[in-house]
């Protein structure tokens, strides 16, 4: 079985996941009644302590 690190995803330059990710903060915090804020993270494979 694989571990798997994670880190911050780097979306700076991908416009169209930045849009998503907001409209979903929109609809939630909407939805929730209170701010709410998505953390976007990237998993990496520990495959080099196997």
């Amino acid at each position: 079985m694989m571990d798997k690190d994670y880190r911050i995803a780097e979306l700076s330059s991908q416009s169209d996941a930045l849009d998503a990710i907001r409209k979903l903060e929109k609809q939630l915090t909407e939805t929730y009644g209170s701010e709410v804020a998505l953390i976007a993270y990237a998993a990496e494979n520990d495959e080099d302590n196997d």
